[in-house]
């Protein structure tokens, strides 16, 4: 009976390559920042490859975000949405989160302070588990195992007038506990930061150097990554994720829609223990309510934050 035995899941939650774009995934208080309706669209495969051939070869890590934002001036700040699932192995997690952000005008940039609540989906498929012992009765004799959680994490984030942005995000504030599940997501601190800079003997292109380095102060998960941006339209970039990959990046500005990919190649030792690849991540994401004039300015602050 799963009352008597529980199960314990420790999850290690939706790895991005390209945060720089998906900010309010992991930082409350970005809601409403970027001056439109922001829409976001992301999946991604890890270890693509992995189990090619064998019963195992759909229990790669793999993830679905959507992420929508927006300011709302009679609340003097922002809103926020994530929709998303993740799954790895034979767990799968679903949620939703649901934030405000106060925004605050300085002499030295905006500011946003935010909040934001989540409610969670995470389950355990038995049916997948090949246990050597036919009667063992934790893995044998149940379809599935889920159960609900909440969740609540605190943001805040600020553009700064000098082409740079500084943000720091609180999540999983919430331990976890079910009689069914015993699952603990760790707690979480998210820091990130980056600074826009470009030069006059080339006049179309921007640089932007940014860093992500999320800890439960157990573990750490610290990415580098440089962009280069063409005319406001283009963007190539590359990153390093400690221990783990190198990072590629690109995508293309048409109008108020964004479409960019990513893949990591690993540096792990667990390419080399097998034949696996490394992490693929396709974004689409649109602006929407913008000035055109404003558009490529807005894409800038939203990007690389």
């Amino acid at each position: 009976m799963a009352g008597l035995c529980p199960l314990s899941a420790q999850q290690e939650g939706n790895q991005i390559t390209q945060y720089m774009f998906n900010t309010y995934a992991y930082n409350a208080g970005f809601a409403g920042m970027s001056n439109g309706i922001n829409a976001s669209l992301l999946h991604r495969q890890q270890w693509t490859g992995w189990g090619k051939g064998t019963e195992e070869k759909n229990i790669a890590p793999n993830s679905t975000v959507l992420l929508v934002d927006m300011p709302i001036n009679a609340i003097k700040g922002g809103a926020g949405v994530e929709l998303a699932s993740y799954n790895a192995g034979y767990f799968r997690d679903i949620y939703v989160k649901l934030g405000y952000t106060y925004h605050l005008q300085t002499g030295f940039g905006l500011i946003g302070l935010g909040v934001r609540a989540q409610i969670e989906s995470a389950g355990l498929d038995f049916t997948k588990f090949k246990p050597e012992n036919a009667s063992d009765r934790i893995l044998t004799g149940k379809q599935s195992e889920s159960a609900l959680y909440g969740d609540v994490g605190i943001g805040f984030y600020l553009i700064g007038n000098e082409n740079y942005s500084v943000g720091i995000g609180l999540n999983n504030l919430i331990s976890h506990r079910s009689s069914k599940i015993t699952y603990r997501p760790s707690r979480t601190v998210a820091v990130h930061g980056s600074y826009t800079v470009s030069f006059p003997s080339l006049p179309k292109v921007e640089f932007t150097p940014s860093t992500y380095l999320e800890t439960d102060f157990h573990v750490v998960n610290w990415m580098i990554n440089i962009t280069g941006t063409f005319n406001k339209r283009f963007w190539a970039g590359l990153g390093y994720r400690l221990r783990d990959a190198v990072c590629i990046n690109g995508g293309i500005n048409i109008g108020k829609l964004q479409i960019g990919a990513a893949y990591d190649i690993t540096a792990s030792r667990m390419i080399r223990g097998s034949k696996i690849g490394g992490g693929f991540e396709v974004m689409v994401r649109y602006c929407f309510g913008l000035e055109s004039e404003k558009v490529n300015t807005d894409y800038k602050n939203a990007r690389y934050l």
